[in-house]
């Protein structure tokens, strides 16, 4: 084996996995069952490498090579040190180790202690060790585990924007493996004879070994940890309110907190004007706490699902967080950026900062803006040359700093107060249009309603009826209306719909995806209703997945076809997009900024909308010898034997 200070982070993932296949491999552990012992292995390692303290194992190997009762012997001293470092470490590694001994069987123990004797961790860097662990920890290993991490280039961007220097205290409540707290010692490791602190908690213990395990027992780090639940009140002698310089994180997402398990009215996003709230989303929540821990003028950079910011139910709590601090730069993130980490969302990086005392939060400011398109690849996991994230930080700081710099992946939004940034950073944020000086009118204004359909109950269905119009239907040239399972509502849900007339399809009508569970399939089929065929009824409805915009005479309905399907549209589009599973609301929709030259000057668009037109008679031509191919198969084989 490579000596101790020649290992590459390549060469110690690789020592993780075959340790990880030797326990699978000699007492038939599961794979998250050999992470654990793993885990209990590298603690165990790391803390005696630490103590400088060496093993004098007997030979525990016969000559043929099987094990002997002397690998009892080492293995009785491997348990019995072990134990000794669990009781004389913190409390909370007792909580996450209740039993206090490894779950392996002699001979898999000593086998691990002899692949990893020739390693010394005090002597491996931080880097090797964070970065092995991670390439150790497959995305599906990491799934199955219940582990998320954030992608290296998005914690260099929040780093990169705050810029945070060695005298600030920094502190990650949901620190996770610790990836925020490595990059941030890794920026300031220069002089190693210094010694440098940071803070760190998170509320499951394994994932706090993890962060132990990558920063701890380096004599230039002082790592303060704990297991912590960040929304109770700390017993200890921290966290507490008004005491980090930077608060930087990426807390868990879509968990809501309901009072029997936490007392809410602590927290004034909870003690609303409208009412007292008995549940809260724990982004909300998190976002107040945090904004509670820091000192005046203290910033905070963390990682949210965007629907914190585009939710119209969140406006009140969007207020209320007003009072304690504003946001003075924002980044949105494409759905596929956490793909790598095992899942897709749309999300948005907001910095925030402290009020100073006496600070005037109806000061008006203009906040720094980012729209981030390419992270390096796409949805599908290819690789896309041009990725923004290594730069986007910095240009971001750039424009905080100078404010007459301008940047072409950088805007500066329109000015709002203080008090008002996080309330109106919707509006200002996603449907201002980005660039001035071209003549645009609202969609709302070329359009008689935008509407999404309702979703019935499973049992409303039925085999014939009224056909409703689904998500698979829409194809992006054309509507194909070959009835498939549950196409139809029966008779009850038919009356409803006919009482409705907003729910039943007209020609003209433009239809595209509202509903989806990633945000990539929002509008990305665009069709129009040319005709409503007889074999299906001659009427139609929609689902809940679907918007109907139903044009006005105002503009060409082709024409308005073609620029909801351009890539610019669908970009203003996904910016619209709400919630964890994705959704498109028809107000929404409605600011949508249309040309005005498709109203004043539709003649220069001519060609395409005879195209757009052919398009349309080729669908239904094609959808009526579709039906007209299955009636004769239907006819003339059904029940025949030849």
């Amino acid at each position: 084996m490579k000596t101790k200070r020649s290992l590459s982070s390549y060469e110690l993932a690789n020592l993780y996995k075959r340790a990880h296949n030797l326990m699978r491999n000699i007492d038939g552990l599961q794979p998250q069952d050999a992470f654990n012992e793993l885990l209990k292995f590298l603690f165990f390692k790391q803390t005696h490498d630490f103590k400088q303290q060496a093993i004098a194992l007997p030979n525990v190997a016969s000559p043929t090579g099987y094990f002997t009762t002397r690998t009892e012997r080492a293995a009785q001293i491997i348990r019995s040190l072990f134990l000794q470092y669990v009781e004389t470490a913190n409390s909370w590694l007792k909580q996450l180790w209740r039993e206090e001994h490894f779950n392996l069987s002699d001979p898999a123990l000593v086998a691990l202690y002899e692949l990893f004797q020739d390693v010394n961790f005090v002597e491996i860097d931080i880097d090797i060790r964070s970065t092995a662990l991670r390439e150790f920890l497959t995305p599906e290993m990491r799934r199955g585990l219940g582990i998320y991490l954030t992608p290296d280039d998005v914690v260099r961007l929040i780093l990169d924007v705050i810029n945070p220097t060695p005298d600030l205290k920094l502190y990650d409540p949901a620190c996770g493996s610790g990836t925020f707290l490595v990059e941030t010692v890794k920026r300031w490791w220069l002089d190693k004879g210094s010694v440098y602190h940071i803070w760190g908690s998170d509320k499951n213990p394994k994932m706090l070994l993890l962060a132990k395990l990558n920063l701890g027992h380096f004599s230039s780090i002082s790592f303060h940890h704990k297991v912590l639940d960040i929304f109770e009140d700390s017993q200890d002698d921290w966290p507490t309110p008004n005491s980090f310089d930077i608060i930087v994180t990426n807390p868990p997402f879509g968990i809501t907190l309901r009072h029997e398990h936490l007392d809410l009215s602590r927290f004034i996003t909870c003690q609303l004007p409208s009412k007292t709230k008995e549940k809260q989303a724990s982004e909300i929540l998190f976002i107040e706490q945090a904004l509670r821990l820091l000192k005046p003028g203290g910033i905070l950079g963390i990682v949210l699902p965007k629907s914190i910011v585009t939710n119209a139910r969140l406006r009140e709590e969007r207020f209320a967080l007003g009072k304690l601090g504003y946001v003075y730069a924002v980044v949105t993130l494409p759905p596929e950026t956490f793909q790598s980490m095992g899942t897709q969302v749309s999300t948005v990086i907001l910095f925030m900062r402290k009020y100073m005392e006496n600070e005037n939060p109806d000061e008006k400011i203009k906040i720094v803006a980012a729209e981030v398109t390419n992270v390096g690849f796409d949805a599908t996991g290819r690789e896309r040359d041009g990725n923004q994230l290594p730069i986007v930080g910095k240009e971001i700081n750039r424009m905080l700093k100078d404010k007459a710099y301008t940047s072409n992946l950088c805007r500066r939004l329109p000015e709002v107060s203080k008090r008002e940034s996080l309330l109106y950073l919707r509006e200002i944020l996603f449907l201002t249009p980005r660039k001035k000086g071209k003549a645009t009118i609202k969609l709302g204004g070329l359009v008689k309603f935008a509407k999404v359909g309702k979703t019935i109950p499973r049992r409303n269905y039925a085999d014939k009826g009224l056909f409703i119009l689904k998500v698979g239907n829409l194809t992006g040239h054309g509507i194909n209306w070959q009835p498939r399972e549950r196409n139809f509502v029966g008779e009850e849900e038919a009356k409803k719909r006919f009482a409705s007339p907003d729910l039943l399809l007209e020609r003209g009508d433009i239809v595209l995806t509202a509903s989806a569970h990633s945000p990539s399939y929002i509008a990305k089929k665009v069709d129009i209703i040319s005709t409503i065929p007889m074999y299906v009824g001659g009427r139609a409805t929609y689902s809940g997945e679907i918007m109907v915009i139903r044009p006005n005479s105002t503009i060409n309905p082709y024409l308005l076809l073609a620029y909801l399907r351009s890539q610019k549209a669908r970009q203003d589009i996904q910016r619209m997009i709400r919630g964890q599973t994705a959704h498109l609301y028809p107000d929404d929709v409605l600011d949508l900024d249309i040309p005005i030259a498709l109203v004043e000057q539709p003649q220069r668009w001519d060609d395409l909308i005879q195209i757009l037109q052919k398009e349309s008679l080729l669908s239904d031509e094609l959808n009526l010898l579709i039906a007209r191919q299955k009636e004769l198969i239907k006819k003339h084989f059904s029940g025949r034997t030849f």
